[in-house]
């Protein structure tokens, strides 16, 4: 558990660094009708940082919500299979004031297809808005 506590922030730090910003669109549940909302950003696509995947991204929101939970998850396609979760998922459930950054790798990589997705819930006291959003898919050859 400390090796993957350990390769999370050293993927998280690698994942600060790179600054690139995706500007896939956002779905939500709602509209936030309170002006209270998160958004996320990711880093950059998923990339190769000594023979692991990362991904990684930037949660902000313009007030602190009551509750808050986000995971992110990398996933592995190759040839004509179906997409499927690769590594641990990176779990935030520290409430953004105003931004928490999150980064996710698997150890094994494996060639093919990858993309980075989150699942978003921000819970005030009007109401809780979903956020899914994924990187667009990025080739690895490993």
């Amino acid at each position: 558990m400390m090796i993957h506590n350990l390769m999370t922030v050293a993927a998280l730090s690698a994942t600060l660094l790179s600054g690139q910003t995706l500007t896939t669109p956002v779905a939500q549940a709602g509209p936030s009708t309170s002006g209270k909302a998160c958004g996320f950003a990711f880093n950059k696509e998923p990339y190769l940082l000594h023979e692991a995947v990362v991904v990684g991204g930037t949660v902000t929101c313009t007030s602190a919500p009551l509750q808050f939970r986000l995971e992110l998850q990398l996933w592995h396609r190759s040839g004509t299979s179906n997409p499927r979760p690769k590594g641990d998922p990176a779990i935030v459930t520290q409430i953004p004031n105003p931004s928490v950054h999150v980064a996710a790798m698997a150890l094994d990589c494996v060639p093919g297809m990858w993309q980075g997705k989150i699942v978003m819930r921000a819970t005030w006291d009007t109401g809780t808005d979903e956020v899914r959003k994924e990187t667009a898919a990025a080739i690895i050859p490993c």
